[in-house]
């Protein structure tokens, strides 16, 4: 069964939409590769003198009768060889400059738009199956124009050597020329095999990146519940597939040699087999038949090439598709014409705001909400309940499916979308450090601040002891996620890298989720001063950043059930104080009293 290689963003491109948006990134260096086809039409008339020499010499000597008289066809042999040979060497060297900033063009074109696609497109994609895409598929394209220098210049040879072959001998020609249906239907036909395969093989290519990628990713985890030979199995599966594909797709690649050689061999016999018969009815002569020799090989390897390079460029066509699938993926968070720019005070409302990821599962419904400037207000609920996602939406992560969330009475549909980031800090519990330095993620959000500024931050976030621990302080490298940091070291640099950019609006997503209770308390000055001034929203399981918020929105399977103080809640005895006495009761000062009493009569 074939293999089904295509993505939801996928799209049908025809070739001429393709070439049309290749030739956008041809168009730059075309002085370039204008050279580089007057070299490979001069090199292709060159490649076909050679035959004409050694016929011209089998002439001579054979009407002379001395060896003598071939000295000056050799010598001038030697010198066209070399002047072939400088000039393959230069096309290449040019050929090779050419494609690889052509490639290196279209991948910044793919990182820039993996930069800018919504969240919702990595929602549902694998970052091993993206990655294939910007590797492989670039390989494949790499291929591709490589390759067609070689088309061009086998073009130019094929229908120069059958111009040749008509002036010297039609009836040879024909023979010749009977051989050329067989090769191209051959070529068709493994075109088709292989553009197949290539997809299927490419697709599972990436399926491998997805599986070592969650391997190292989930490596602890794995290694935790002893399921390293559970996961080879499921490995082997998805490897086997790959395997299986590949051997497919070599075999259709290499396959089509044997049949041209087979070809080449049946040519050879015909052409001498036909040759002898017209020399006896002296319509020919013996270096006739050595020339069409000679040229059969001129005539039948480029046709076998152009055959074989057009399923390779049929290859990287497919490997163009999904590339430019990625390139042209429709943004939804978009900026409007002439976006809003304004300062930013911190007022923020949501207004009748429904929203859902998937159509007819509403995870938001008919959310209304206030928020005045420099006011703190906690958001809390059972997991699943929509919390995250009004952090998402007010971000603009995401466009809201109905309603409209305003800031400072403007929806923020209408900001500029890097300007209303630029005034929102987020601090998630999952925290992702860069591979560099600490003072390099501090810095992420703001690349200009000076190095008394980020001491400043750093200092206020209670991060300077761990820091000035470090091997090299603020200039200690760090690895991939924040390796060789703990999870609250990780926290209190995410603190800083938000701080250090002076945000109007902050949103703390769990942000003290993995902080223990010793480092929450040192840093919960911090997250004070922080929030101090600025428009904060607070989605927490501690409670003392739910006491000091000066309001408290419950939210349950979407919808807001109650509002209000800390104190006013508990005394409804609703669905709040239910959430209290489950998850916050333990954490107060007034329970620990308690216990400790308990423990102490007992």
């Amino acid at each position: 069964m074939q293999y089904n290689y295509k993505e939801d963003y996928d799209k049908d491109y025809s070739d001429k939409e393709l070439l049309s948006k290749f030739w956008n990134y041809l168009r730059k260096h075309k002085i370039k590769l204008v050279a580089i086809v007057i070299l490979i039409l001069v090199g292709a008339g060159l490649n076909i003198v050679p035959p004409l020499m050694v016929q011209k010499a089998f002439d001579v000597l054979e009407a002379k009768q001395q060896w003598t008289v071939v000295f000056p066809y050799a010598l001038a042999y030697v010198i066209l060889s070399f002047i072939l040979w400088f000039i393959q060497v230069v096309n290449g060297i040019l050929l090779i400059k050419t494609t690889q900033k052509i490639i290196k063009d279209i991948q910044v074109d793919t990182f820039v738009s993996l930069q800018e696609h919504d969240l919702v497109f990595y929602d549902k994609q694998s970052t091993g199956k993206i990655m294939s895409r910007i590797t492989n598929d670039a390989q494949e394209l790499n291929q591709m124009i490589g390759l067609i220098g070689q088309f061009i210049s086998n073009f130019v040879i094929l229908f120069a050597v059958l111009a040749i072959m008509f002036a010297v001998n039609w009836r040879l020609t024909l023979v010749t020329l009977a051989m050329g249906p067989v090769v191209i239907a051959t070529g068709v036909l493994f075109r088709k095999i292989i553009r197949k395969t290539s997809g299927s093989w490419r697709a599972a290519i990436g399926e491998v990146n997805a599986a070592f990628q969650e391997s190292v990713a989930g490596i602890a985890i794995a290694k935790a519940f002893g399921r390293e030979k559970k996961s080879k199995e499921e490995f082997n599966v998805i490897n086997e597939k790959t395997f299986q594909y590949a051997k497919r797709r070599a075999f259709a690649i290499t396959g089509i040699w044997p049949v041209m050689d087979g070809i080449s061999i049946l040519g050879v016999f015909g052409i001498t087999l036909f040759g002898s018969w017209l020399i006896f009815e002296g319509l020919g002569t013996a270096s006739t038949i050595l020339l069409f020799i000679l040229l059969l090989n001129r005539f039948l390897y480029p046709l076998m090439r152009v055959a074989s390079q057009i399923s390779i460029i049929q290859s990287g066509f497919a490997a163009m598709e999904r590339i430019f699938s990625i390139i042209d993926h429709e943004r939804t968070v978009v900026n409007k014409e002439n976006p809003v720019q304004k300062e930013i005070v911190g007022k923020v409302t949501f207004e009748h705001v429904y929203h859902e990821y998937e159509p007819n599962s509403p995870v938001l419904e008919d959310i209304n909400l206030k928020i005045e400037p420099g006011e703190t207000i906690a958001i809390v609920g059972h997991t699943g309940a929509g919390k995250t996602t009004i952090a998402s939406l007010l971000m603009r992560f995401y466009d809201i499916s109905k309603g409209s969330i305003k800031i400072d009475d403007i929806d923020i549909r209408d900001y500029d979308i890097k300007h209303l980031r630029k005034n929102i800090g987020l601090v998630s519990q999952d925290v992702f450090l860069f591979s560099g330095t600490v003072l390099d993620n501090i810095r992420f959000g703001n690349p200009n601040a000076t190095l008394e500024e980020v001491k400043r931050v750093i200092e206020i976030v209670a991060a300077q002891e761990f820091i000035d621990a470090l091997p090299d302080g603020l200039n200690t490298e760090i690895g991939e996620r924040g390796k060789g940091l703990s999870l609250g070291q990780r926290q209190m640099i995410s603190f800083a890298r938000t701080l250090i950019t002076n945000p109007k609006i902050v949103i703390l997503d769990e942000a003290t989720a993995a902080v223990d209770a010793y480092t929450e308390w040192k840093i919960q000055e911090a997250l004070d001063k922080l929030l101090q001034n600025r428009t904060s929203i607070v989605i927490a399981h501690r409670l003392t950043t739910i006491q000091n918020a000066d309001r408290i929105i419950v939210l349950d399977h979407g919808k807001i059930i109650e509002e209000g103080t800390h104190e006013t809640l508990l005394s409804k005895g609703g669905f709040y104080a239910e959430l209290y006495n489950t998850y916050f009761k333990h954490q107060s000062a007034e329970w620990i009293a308690e216990m400790s009493t308990f423990f102490e009569k007992t």
